[in-house]
């Protein structure tokens, strides 16, 4: 990072966030889905492209990232609804996209990381709802 110029001013705060970086990598290791909370300009974001950016560095990992907000939109909208009278599933955005990541990687990107990133605010009932789909 220091190549390109990245440095933070403050020692503190640079090995501060070093630290989450590692702390973000070994809970990957171990986990398969991860929260990061904290207020807005807290580093959060910069935590998860220094990492996308030393994964492909260090291990040739390349991270494929899809950002969104859980909260832009109605919750059947967000996780796809059965309709009561047909039983048909429509499938929501998040159920569209686990499809999509689940797919088998094609021969010569076995190599490839997919991360879906939820950014927005949290609060309970959305917690409770993200608790359950990560259970699953």
């Amino acid at each position: 990072l220091e190549s390109r110029g990245f440095r933070c001013s403050n020692e503190t705060v640079f090995g501060d966030l070093a630290d989450k970086v590692i702390q973000m990598y070994e809970t990957q290791l171990v986990r398969h889905t991860t929260m990061i909370v904290g207020p807005t300009g807290g580093g959060k974001s910069l935590v998860l492209e220094t990492l996308k950016n030393a994964r492909l560095v260090s291990e040739n990992i390349v991270v494929k990232m899809s950002v969104l907000n859980p909260k832009a939109q109605p919750l059947d909208e967000l996780y796809g609804r059965m309709d009561p009278v047909t039983r048909d599933w429509t499938d929501g955005i998040l159920s569209k996209l686990f499809r999509e990541l689940n797919d088998v990687l094609p021969a010569g990107k076995e190599n490839e990381m997919r991360w879906i990133i939820y950014d927005g605010d949290v609060d309970a009932l959305w917690v409770e709802n993200m608790n359950s789909v990560m259970d699953d």
